[in-house]
């Protein structure tokens, strides 16, 4: 009786006592001698049984995973650090020939270590484009241009994608498109437009790997297509620098309602950033060229709506 009224207790205050080893002795003693004595006390519930068991199976496979020895030993610093060496020095070369050079080395590194090793020091910065990126630049720097992607989102939640091409000698600005839906067509009617008033067929176009970039078939449009390396934004940072520019300077004070809106907006600047905006990496010059007036009244007029003054002299 006086147990019933324990238990009841307990159970309404939802409290689970604690045996001690000296408890379950003194109910083993006791259970020998009083047999009956199990109808009325339980010390372990199946349950607890069961939940015992998960707990230790789930301890036993995971000390297994954690001793268990996975695949090959991690490569040494001194393999890591030459193979970045390697790359630097040659920076055209794929894995298959850097595999190839350290297997000449009697250094047996797999294709996926030197994947691993060489993307973590793009994303890490320890790679970046080398010198012959450079005389690439150089030696083909008046039919070079850069095209590129970015969003704008409107009041409602729709995503417009603006699509430009970008001349690197001169930072202008040639060629932009807008749409909802940036697929190979209306990436390759873009550069129908673009080219159908240019002549020549040496044109190199710097892209990146999205998808709606790297498969497009530029041969057929007359340009000779220039994909970028994988986490490596400085082969295109021309076009980076103007997305960063029209969101710094211009969309970032404005919430788009409509395409219309937009495409006004991405015209007005484009106008602005082709003639009356100077470019410290041309020298604060302007894609469109200016001459330095010295006579005149120096007025300002506003522009991008209101945004910023332009400066000039007005003669008379």
């Amino acid at each position: 009786m006086f147990y019933q009224i324990l238990k009841r207790s307990l159970d309404q205050h939802n409290i689970n006592p604690d045996f001690t080893n000296f408890d379950r002795s003194v109910y083993l003693t006791n259970l020998k001698f009083h047999p009956g004595l199990e109808r009325f006390i339980t010390l372990v519930k199946p349950e607890t049984i069961l939940y015992a068991w998960s707990k230790r199976l789930q301890k036993y496979w995971t000390h297994l995973r954690k001793t268990k020895k996975k695949g090959r030993p991690p490569v040494s610093d001194k393999i890591r650090k030459l193979i970045l060496e390697i790359k630097r020095d040659n920076y055209s070369w794929g894995y298959d020939r850097i595999v190839g050079a350290l297997m000449n080395l009697s250094f047996d590194v797999s294709r996926d270590t030197v994947r691993r090793t060489i993307q973590t020091a793009r994303k890490s910065g320890l790679i970046k484009p080398s010198g012959s990126w450079k005389r690439f630049l150089t030696s083909h720097w008046n039919s070079l241009f850069a095209c590129d992607f970015f969003t704008v989102d409107t009041f409602g939640f729709k995503r417009f994608y603006i699509f430009f091409i970008l001349e690197l000698k001169t930072r202008k600005i040639v060629q932009f498109g807008i749409t909802t839906n940036p697929t190979i067509s209306f990436v390759h009617n873009q550069l129908e437009g673009f080219m159908y008033d240019r002549m020549d067929n040496g044109t190199h176009l710097i892209h990146d790997n999205s998808g709606e970039l790297k498969w497009l078939d530029y041969d057929s449009v007359g340009i000779k297509g220039i994909s970028t390396v994988p986490y490596s934004p400085d082969m295109n940072a021309y076009a980076e620098r103007f997305i960063g520019s029209i969101r710094r300077e211009f969309l970032n004070f404005f919430i788009v309602f409509s395409r219309r809106q937009l495409f006004r907006l991405i015209k007005e600047y484009v106008y602005y950033y082709n003639n009356l905006r100077p470019h410290q990496g041309i020298g604060n010059t302007i894609p469109n060229g200016f001459s330095p007036q010295s006579e005149g009244k120096i007025v300002c007029k506003p522009v991008l709506f209101g945004l910023y003054q332009h400066y000039y002299r007005k003669t008379a």
